[in-house]
């Protein structure tokens, strides 16, 4: 009689153990169709944009005047170029270069000689956040991936 409970309780584990089994499969099954969790396609999408390099374009020097009284004190010049993602989005940018390199100029002009009477370091990354800003206004959201900060000399 106990041989014969214990072979019941067998059966009903092997039973119970199948069924979840079951379930699991069909849920992952489920999962996979409705591209549902870790079986998303848009995670795959993401690495596919993110595999391809950036492009460089290389944008003429910026050179900023600082004046003091009536005179120009230093002048800041900045080298610097711009990466796109995509060659669409490169030639985009080509015939917007004129009208991003004006926004920079603009925005430093000002920026910079109010920079350097509170007696701030200027940094690249100060530049690059006044630059990206000045970007903004003037481009189309998600053209412009990057603006790297080659050489910022004073003369």
């Amino acid at each position: 009689s106990i041989g014969a409970i214990r072979a019941m309780d067998v059966k009903k584990i092997i039973i119970i153990f199948a069924i979840l089994l079951m379930i699991g499969g069909g849920t992952i099954s489920v999962l996979k169709w409705l591209q549902i969790g870790p079986f998303s396609n848009k995670v795959e999408e993401e690495k596919i944009t993110q595999v391809e390099p950036p492009i460089d374009i290389k944008m003429d020097k910026l050179s900023i005047p600082i004046f003091a009284e009536d005179r120009v004190a230093a002048t800041i010049l900045i080298e610097l170029k711009v990466q796109v993602l995509g060659v669409e989005n490169q030639q985009a940018l080509i015939k917007q270069l004129p009208r991003l390199t004006d926004a920079f100029f603009k925005e430093l002009y000002v920026f910079v000689p109010q920079l350097i009477r509170r007696k701030t370091k200027l940094t690249t990354s100060i530049l690059t956040t006044r630059m990206q800003k000045a970007a903004k206004k003037v481009l189309s959201p998600g053209l412009l991936h990057k603006i790297v900060i080659l050489k910022v000399t004073d003369k």
